[in-house]
This record gives structure tokens, C-alpha cells and sequence, in this order.
């Protein structure tokens, strides 16, 4: 009777003809329970994992944003009154092309005189644009970069959380196509958002020399 208790589960029961039979439908319960687990729970982990580094680019790109207006304000303090806007332009556009994503036809990678080209910065003028304000005592530099969300699954959801191409809104790109998206010779397009940082910087000096670029 115990022996029937524990091999066939029931008292009075005669146990299996096999003792591993038992064993090994209740792996494949276990395995079919493990499984199921695994098929609801690896999206949403994985959406969790691509947002993590997608929202890690945003904030390293907000940063590099940041420096680029610093950049463009200390390349006016140094330049002659008649070069501030190219001047701060150019700065602006090579730190800014380190993070830029896009490459039409016709456009041609930025130059670090010394270093050579930028790969795939092509689209770091067309997406960068800079506004200098000049007072007696300070200059302000203000930098706008449409930033790309590349990261796969996270980056559209982003974008369709912030509705990037929504009129009147700070998330909106230069439209240039349907999409909303600049460039239309672009390979891959994606919602961009729009970065915008302003930094000023005391005048120390008036400068008389024109600068050469």
C-alpha cells in the first residue's frame, strides 16, 4: 500500500510500469511552463534593455549638445565681429557631427584640419543650426541639433511618445519629406528630437584682428 502511495499515487494504486514515465511528463510540464515564461517575459525585458540605451544616447547627446554651444561661444570670443556666425557655425558642427546620423547624397563628411574626416557626418551642417547673440558684454552662443533616435524598437517607441513631427512642438525636425524627416536621400530614416542649449560667455577683449578660415 505505501509503495503504491509513492509510485503510483494513489493507495491501492499499481505503480507505473516505468518509474522515470512520471518523472519525465513532469519535465516537460516544467520545460513547457519555462518556455512560456521565457516567450512573455524576453520583450518586454528586451525593450527595457534598449531603452536603457537609448535614453543613455540621449543624455550623452544632450551633453555633447551642451559643449558644441560652449564651442560656438568661444570661437565667436576669438573671432572678428563681421566672422561671429560663421565662426561659431563651424565649431558647432564638428563637435555636434561626432553624434549626427545621416548622409544624403552631395553632402561631405566634416574635417578636422590635422586629423582628416568624420565618417558619416555628412548630415552635421544640415542639422545643426547655431544663433549668436552679441552685446556689449557678453556673447551667447545657441545651438539646435535635430538628434536621430537610432536604437532599434526604443527609438520609435520614444518618438511616437513625444510625436516628433507634431506642429509647434520642440521635438519637431526640419520637414523636408512626408515623413518629417531631413534629407530625403537619407538610407534610413528615424524621429529625431530637438536638442536645444545656450551658453554664454563674458567678453575679456574687443578683437580687431580678422581670423582666418
Amino acid at each position: 500500500m505505501i509503495r503504491g502511495k509513492m509510485m503510483g499515487g494513489d493507495l491501492g494504486g499499481p505503480p507505473p510500469a516505468d518509474k522515470n514515465d512520471w518523472k519525465g511528463s513532469e519535465g516537460w510540464k516544467r520545460s513547457g511552463s519555462v518556455m512560456l515564461e521565457f516567450v512573455l517575459a524576453f520583450p518586454i525585458v528586451l525593450s527595457l534593455v534598449l531603452a536603457c540605451v537609448q535614453f543613455s544616447h540621449i543624455w550623452l547627446a544632450r551633453q555633447v549638445v551642451h559643449y558644441s554651444a560652449y564651442c560656438a561661444a568661444r570661437a565667436t570670443l576669438v573671432s572678428h565681429k563681421g566672422e561671429y556666425r560663421p565662426a561659431a557655425e563651424r565649431a558647432a558642427e564638428v563637435i555636434c557631427a561626432w553624434i549626427v546620423k545621416g548622409h544624403s547624397a552631395g553632402e561631405s563628411d566634416c574635417v578636422i584640419p590635422g586629423w582628416g574626416g568624420i565618417p558619416g557626418s555628412g548630415a552635421a551642417k544640415r542639422k545643426t543650426h547655431v544663433k549668436i547673440d552679441d552685446s556689449d558684454w557678453n556673447v551667447s552662443a545657441t545651438v539646435e541639433h535635430q538628434f536621430a533616435l537610432i536604437v532599434p524598437i526604443a527609438g520609435p517607441m520614444i518618438g511616437w511618445a513625444v510625436n516628433p513631427w507634431r506642429e509647434n512642438s520642440e521635438w519637431l525636425e526640419t520637414k523636408a519629406d512626408q515623413t518629417g524627416n531631413v534629407g530625403d536621400a537619407d538610407l534610413l530614416r528615424h524621429p529625431h528630437i530637438l536638442f536645444s542649449e545656450t551658453v554664454s560667455l563674458p567678453k575679456p577683449y574687443v578683437t580687431v584682428t580678422p581670423t582666418r578660415w
